[in-house]
């Protein structure tokens, strides 16, 4: 009898689409749900412990302080350059 391999290992979260879809679409959605899954630091409180509730809406555990943010990721690397130029504004 053949011996079974594990699974999931290679595909990580996007083995539930099994073979559909392509393999380059599979790896994007497991690195975009890995980055969304991780756990980022509060603004407020400093600790690791925010995570998305909803679709653009991020939570800490801690201290409940709840913010909009990316899709994906707390803060988009456009949010990160709109905020240094708001910072720079306010420095002249």
């Amino acid at each position: 009898m053949a011996q079974q391999r594990r699974k999931g290992k290679k595909t990580r979260s996007a083995g539930r689409f099994g073979v559909r879809y392509g393999r380059k679409n599979r790896k994007l959605i497991a690195d975009i749900e890995e980055k969304m899954r991780q756990g980022y630091q509060c603004k407020k409180c400093g600790h690791i412990t925010v995570s998305r509730t909803d679709t653009g809406i991020w939570k800490c555990r801690k201290c409940n302080y709840t913010f909009a943010g990316g899709t994906y990721v707390p803060a988009t690397p456009q949010g990160l350059i709109a905020q240094r130029s708001i910072a720079a504004q306010q420095q002249a």
